[in-house]
C-alpha cells in the first residue's frame, strides 16, 4: 500500500509538471502567431479547450494529493476516479504515437521520451489503483 501511495504522489507531481508545462509551451510553439491565421472562433475554441485540458490535468493532481487514501482504497468513488484518470492517460498514449507529427517528435526527442514515459507511468499507476487490490 505504501508503494502505491508513493507512486500516486509521484503521479500527482508529474501531472503538476505537465499542467504547468502548458504555459511556457504556448510561447515555444507560438500559439498566438500560428492561430492568428485562423478565424476568431477557431482561435477561441482552441484557447478554451487548451485551458480546460490544463485545468483537468491540474485537477487530477489535486485529487491525487488530497484523496490518495480514497484512490488506494479499491472502493467506491476512489476506485472510479482512479479508473477514470487511468482511462484519460491511456487514451492519451495513442495520440502521442499516432497523431503528433513524427518529425516534430524526432526534433524534440527528449521531450517526446519524457512525455511518453510520463504517460505510461500515469496510466500504470492509476490502473493499479483502480484494478489491483492492494493489502
Amino acid at each position: 500500500m505504501r508503494t502505491l501511495t508513493a507512486a500516486l504522489w509521484i503521479a500527482g507531481a508529474v501531472q503538476l509538471a505537465i499542467g504547468f508545462a502548458n504555459f511556457p509551451l504556448a510561447a515555444k510553439l507560438k500559439y498566438r502567431e500560428s492561430l492568428g491565421r485562423v478565424t476568431p472562433i477557431i482561435r477561441q475554441i482552441f484557447f478554451v479547450h487548451s485551458g480546460y485540458i490544463t485545468g483537468v490535468v491540474l485537477l487530477f493532481a489535486t485529487i491525487t494529493f488530497a484523496f490518495t487514501a480514497d484512490l488506494t482504497s479499491g472502493h467506491g468513488l476512489g476506485r472510479f476516479l482512479a479508473a477514470a484518470i487511468a482511462l484519460f492517460w491511456i487514451c492519451r498514449l495513442p495520440v502521442q504515437f499516432l497523431y503528433y507529427d513524427p518529425a516534430l517528435r524526432r526534433d524534440n526527442r527528449r521531450a517526446d521520451v519524457a512525455i511518453t514515459f510520463a504517460l505510461l507511468f500515469l496510466a500504470a499507476t492509476y490502473s493499479t489503483a483502480a484494478f489491483v487490490r492492494v493489502f
